[in-house]
């Protein structure tokens, strides 16, 4: 049962392995990519089996020939792993780039947003403005008393005043509007972020170690490319390990069986052998004592 278990695995990896190189060497070589997948599908299947054919007839086989298939084992290992690191990166790369977009969409949003709010603020201070001339004007009109040139130019004053703050609030109104809009917009973008992209966890771990997002997915694509082949391989040869010692401890079984039935038989032809022989001294004894008497 185990070493269905370990076959299995072994199974399970090579084929994930060589479906993932497959893909990232004909994405390479994208234009002839069914030929591409073809040829290393090949390769792929010719290096477990070298593997295989090393690991049962190491003792068998010669110096050169097990040379060679040594080194188109390690070479087609290498092979897989960068097809696998191109599948990653480039699967990587489709999402980042999603990211990236969304990413810039926001910073211009949130300049835009900061640049009306800082409109907004100036505006605010115009009308401060405005309303503290007005304020002089109406105290100007108290002032002037009977005198209708001072007051009409006060009254004038502070009509264009007031008409200048209505414009200016309108203005602010619709500045209040546009940055509604953008934060509609910023979250939006912030949910089809979360939605369509999954590097949340690596964005923690860039941060927490102070790398960049792309360094980091780098060294996490290495790791998994050095255990991903050779974990393959190494199920291969174990299950080839756990066939062979199982035969081994077949036919030792069998002549321990074949041993144990022997020495299971062996008394009984002693017995046999030691009756017949007494029974031919039977009648020798007989004549014996017949002689005597």
């Amino acid at each position: 049962m185990f070493a269905l278990i370990v076959g299995l695995a072994a199974l399970i990896i090579a084929s994930c392995a060589a479906f993932f190189s497959v893909q990232g060497l004909a994405t390479l070589y994208a234009g002839k990519f069914i030929s591409v997948c073809i040829m290393t599908g090949g390769l792929e299947f010719g290096k477990l089996i070298a593997a295989s054919y090393l690991h049962r007839y190491w003792d068998k086989t010669s110096f050169l020939l097990k040379t060679y298939l040594i080194i188109a084992v390690i070479t087609l290992m290498g092979i897989t792993s960068l097809g696998i690191f191109g599948f990653l990166t480039s699967a990587y790369q489709e999402n980042h780039s999603k990211v990236e977009i969304v990413n810039i969409k926001q910073s211009t949003l949130e300049l835009k947003r900061l640049n009306i709010s800082n409109e907004i603020i100036s505006l605010d201070k115009r009308i401060q403005v405005l309303n503290d001339v007005r304020l002089k004007q109406e105290q100007r009109v108290i002032e002037s008393g009977n005198y209708k040139a001072p007051r009409d130019q006060a009254y004038a004053a502070i009509e264009k005043s007031n008409i200048e703050i209505k414009e200016i609030q309108l203005k602010v109104e619709e500045n209040q509007k546009n940055i509604s809009s953008i934060d509609e917009e910023l979250i939006h973008l912030k949910t089809q972020e979360s939605s369509s992209t999954d590097i949340g966890t690596l964005k923690f771990v860039s941060q927490l170690f102070n790398k960049d997002i792309s360094t980091i997915v780098k060294w996490f694509t290495i790791l998994i490319v050095f255990v991903f082949d050779p974990l393959a391989i190494s199920l291969v040869l174990a299950y080839n390990n756990i066939i062979t010692n199982k035969k081994t401890d077949n036919v030792l079984l069998d002549q321990k069986d074949q041993a144990t039935e022997e020495l299971i038989e062996t008394p009984t032809e002693e017995r046999t052998i030691k009756n017949i022989f007494k029974k031919s001294l039977t009648p020798i004894k007989v004549k014996y004592q017949d002689i005597r008497k």
